[in-house]
């Protein structure tokens, strides 16, 4: 009979933010960072927290973690957020970053994509989560 404390408690997502706007877990046994991007983000003082949410997600992470965006339920956002993304990405960029997979599905693709040639985040685009996350668990 098997002890009830051999439980698999792997693959358990730590939540670091869930807001009207995004959500972002970390999953360091596998050293990846997940986020969700929800809707319009007005300005940015609607995202107050997000660089810094980044930040506590990274402490939990090592260099040569990967990403899973979840951009399907983005909207476009204005340009006065444009340097959120872009400040994110570098902080990403920085923190050792080896690849990005991004869920797109919106017409804020465009957008996002800008947004990653710009700050040359290492990133592919796919329309389905399963296989963005089997490509960043072949990296």
């Amino acid at each position: 009979m098997k002890s009830q404390a051999n439980y698999n408690t792997l693959n358990v997502k730590t939540l670091v933010a869930d807001t009207p706007q995004y959500k972002i877990e970390v999953l360091p046994e596998n050293n990846r960072a997940y986020l969700t991007i929800v809707g319009f983000w007005r300005n940015p003082e609607a995202v107050s927290e997000y660089l810094n949410d980044w930040k506590h997600a990274i402490k939990q992470l090592e260099n040569g973690f990967t990403l899973l965006t979840d951009a399907r339920d983005m909207k476009i956002h204005p340009t006065s957020v444009r340097p959120i993304h872009e400040q994110a990405q570098n902080l990403i960029i920085e923190a050792g970053i080896r690849g990005v997979a991004e869920v797109q599905g919106s017409i804020a693709e465009v957008q996002l994509d800008s947004v990653s040639a710009q700050t040359q985040m290492p990133k592919r685009n796919f329309t389905n989560p399963d296989e963005a996350e089997k490509w960043l668990d072949s990296l």
